[in-house]
């Protein structure tokens, strides 16, 4: 049984964090001259650095994993699941709930994990064609899986296809650090944030790197 390698195990960790690419350079630079506040959170917190995860299924059944947990217990739960068994769709399909319960893994969640297998292993969803979808397309094929909202899909659109123009306004994340950026005395809702960043449209991907990072350093330091 080929297992996921340590190397690329290693990729998901909380502080596997990477460089800015340069077109993410571009898209700060352009966010900072439309809103100073941004440009000032690397003075205040230091260097940015990002997550970037390999494409695939692993990385889908990571941030299935990750909704409603923080970074830290869904790593955990995520690396005593690959540890255990090898993560391809046919192989999560075989494996009992009950092994998938004792890793950590939700009801829901399990059954979310399982759908995406089938619909993978059936042909119904194919993850190498997301890359020549748009984020609207990408998003709608991945929520048919039921357990798989937009918050989801955008994460991954951001991670895994380096879509610098998705934004997963749901993140608390994100929400907490646009709050404390902004000095706000309470933390806006998805909808609320969209329509704050409405401006900063088609770059708001690189708003969500700049606040993660701000969040990690303000909140979780």
């Amino acid at each position: 049984m080929v297992k996921l390698p340590p190397s690329e195990l290693a990729r998901f960790h909380p502080e596997a964090l990477f460089p800015p690419t340069a077109e993410l350079r571009q898209a700060i630079a352009i966010v900072g001259d439309r809103d100073p506040d941004f440009r000032n959170i690397e003075a205040a917190v230091g260097p940015l650095a990002v997550r970037h995860w390999p494409l695939g299924f692993a990385s889908l059944v990571r941030i299935i994993i990750g909704q409603q947990l923080s970074s830290q217990a869904a790593q955990a739960i995520f690396q005593r699941l690959v540890l255990q068994d090898e993560l391809t769709p046919e192989a999560l399909q075989a494996t009992p709930d009950e092994r998938l319960k004792q890793v950590g893994l939700s009801r829901a969640k399990i059954a979310t994990c399982q759908q995406l297998a089938t619909a993978i292993a059936a042909g119904q969803l194919d993850l190498e064609q997301l890359r020549s979808l748009s984020d609207a397309a990408v998003i709608e094929h991945l929520t048919q899986i039921k357990g798989i909202g937009p918050w989801t899909a955008e994460v991954y659109l951001l991670f895994c296809l380096n879509r610098l123009s998705s934004f997963p306004a749901a993140d608390l994340a994100l929400q907490t650090g646009y709050q404390l950026l902004k000095q706000q005395t309470s933390r806006p809702t998805r909808k609320e944030l969209l329509a704050a960043t409405e401006t900063l449209h088609p770059y708001r991907g690189a708003v969500a790197h700049l606040l993660w990072h701000y969040y990690r350093h303000r909140v979780r330091k």
